[in-house]
């Protein structure tokens, strides 16, 4: 791609589709390699999963490992990343809880497995809890495991500082405008490549490409004539009214994986608490909360299941769709039908903002292949039939 772009001192254009947490991260970093970027939403930006997300940056459960470590190293560029924004990242860790002896003892084996990876996780007993967590009651309880690398972020503030700081280096943000098409021709080497972007009625020239829309990914892939394996699932965050600090060190809480219902809490810097609530099974089916009705009951579940919660009131539910590639793995990477046009997708995105915005940057503009990255291709489904 590189022979064919960025000649003579001119500035690569890079049109990235979709406003997001992860779009407005690989925009920044764009615009930090001498880009000059158009960022275009369909939306407002961030309306989409980065509204709803749950934001807990964390490497847990994520395999295999190679999934896992994209997950870990993500996490250790996050403070460095805030840094440069002026943001916060709310530090602290992932507490959860069992409340049976098999709960227990499946405490125990994935924090041996995370341990084998160089996780830090660890088992704590009822007293070791209550000197992490003084004010914790739980109405069952036979172990916890504590991984104190974790924390959690206001997506919309690291949005918006991403795409404010891009705005300062020249990048143009496009909101409420819909891609209605991209323009496909061919390379000096017979190959097919984007050229332009349709936006509305306008139509926009480009060197390349990014597709990060998030749950409208297929959409999209099918306008660039590539493919993108991925499907959605429905994603619901319930905020509560502010709230006197919660935890004295945890910055997150999940309750026992082994029963319903299934409540996660993290308390925003405004006192906020937000709360998720998902099945067993929550890869394919979702969060709960699609209903007035199922939203109050997560609040009531969270106060049967938390006395620390007794006293919320629910001042707004988010609604989303939640991007899922088919493996459940990231797809990153340029697309092998069309040479210019890059793919970001993935579970996690909160996560791996920091991460895939600075390696896409490095891939798009300089040609570069990050290895780290090569286990989640765009390639490694096949050629389309």
């Amino acid at each position: 791609m590189n022979q064919d772009i960025g000649k003579g001192g001119r500035k690569l254009h890079v049109v990235v589709v979709g406003a997001g947490i992860l779009g407005a991260s690989i925009a920044y970093h764009l615009t930090l390699h001498g880009a000059q970027v158009t960022i275009v939403d369909a939306g407002q930006p961030g309306e989409g999963a980065t509204r709803v997300a749950f934001a807990w940056l964390n490497a847990y459960g994520k395999t295999p490992f190679s999934y896992h470590d994209l997950n870990r190293r993500s996490i250790d560029m996050w403070a460095g990343f805030a840094r440069r924004l002026g943001i916060d990242v709310t530090w602290g860790g992932e507490l959860r809880w069992a409340a049976t002896d098999a709960g227990a003892a499946a405490l125990a084996e994935q924090a041996e497995a995370l341990q084998a990876w160089g996780y830090p996780t660890r088992i704590l007993d009822a007293d070791q809890v209550g000197q992490l967590e003084p004010d914790l009651r739980f109405d069952a309880f036979t172990a916890a495991s504590y991984t104190y690398s974790d924390g959690h972020v206001d997506t919309a503030a690291v949005m918006r500082a991403c795409l404010a700081a891009a705005c300062e280096r020249g990048a143009v943000v496009r909101a409420g405008s819909a891609v209605t098409g991209v323009e496909i021709g061919r390379s000096r080497a017979g190959l097919p490549r984007a050229e332009a972007v349709r936006i509305g009625d306008d139509v926009v020239s480009c060197d390349a490409v990014a597709l990060v829309g998030g749950a409208d990914m297929p959409a999209l892939a099918e306008m660039a004539g590539i493919q993108v394996p991925h499907y959605h699932t429905f994603g619901a965050t319930l905020l509560t009214q502010p709230l006197p600090p919660l935890f004295k060190t945890i910055a997150l809480l999940h309750s026992p994986r082994e029963r319903q219902p299934l409540i996660n809490v993290r308390q925003l810097p405004n006192g906020a608490v937000m709360i998720q609530s998902g099945s067993l099974d929550n890869t394919q089916e979702g969060d709960r909360g699609a209903t007035d009705a199922e939203a109050a009951q997560i609040a009531a579940d969270a106060r049967a299941v938390l006395p620390m919660l007794r006293d919320i009131e629910i001042a707004e539910v988010r609604r989303g769709r939640r991007p899922i590639p088919q493996d459940g793995r990231s797809i990153v990477g340029f697309a092998p039908e069309v040479a210019n046009v890059y793919v970001a997708t993935t579970h996690s995105g909160v996560t791996l903002t920091p991460l895939i915005g600075a390696f896409a940057a490095i891939e798009i503009v300089h040609g570069a292949r990050v290895e780290v990255l090569a286990p989640f291709r765009p390639e490694r489904f096949g050629s389309p039939v």
